[in-house]
């Protein structure tokens, strides 16, 4: 198994739950905030879209790119689309990095102060979404969801 690959199989064990986590709330509580400077629920799931497709990409381009450009996200429907084809394309940035790449630097100093090692920033994308999932389950909860999927999916 290349190191892409095991990369994959672990973000994919957390990203695939991330559909049914939106599909297991109300279409009109997605803009519900904890608290008033908290990011919505919306606002959430477009974070670890963007910045899971960001740090993919640095990782295969060896520096950061543009930050990807926010879909039409009004509907729970759009928001279930742009996990689909979020996770499709950051599915095709990380699986296209040699194995190679995965000890060069990425220029992320803009960023993170220095410049990381492409298998870094790329276990960082992994850790900033498990955090942020993690809110979202809370989030769930507290708009009211009784039946959330397993926080990690295992298998097809």
């Amino acid at each position: 198994m290349s190191r892409a690959q095991s990369v994959l199989a672990h973000w994919h064990s957390h990203r695939d739950v991330l559909a049914p986590l939106v599909d297991s709330v109300p279409e009109d509580k997605l803009d519900f905030k904890p608290w008033d400077e908290a990011m919505s629920f919306r606002d959430l799931v477009w974070h670890i879209l963007s910045t899971g497709a960001l740090f993919a990409a640095a990782s295969r381009a060896g520096r950061l790119t543009e930050r990807p450009e926010k879909p039409d996200l009004s509907t729970k429907q759009a928001l279930v689309q742009a996990i689909a084809s979020f996770t499709e394309r950051t599915h095709a940035d990380v699986a296209s990095i040699t194995d190679e790449q995965f000890e060069q630097l990425v220029e992320t100093k803009a960023v993170f102060g220095t410049d990381l090692p492409a298998k870094v920033l790329l276990g960082s994308m992994i850790d900033h979404e498990v955090h942020h999932k993690g809110q979202l389950f809370v989030y769930a909860r507290m708009m009211g969801a009784k039946k959330l999927p397993f926080f990690i999916h295992r298998g097809s």
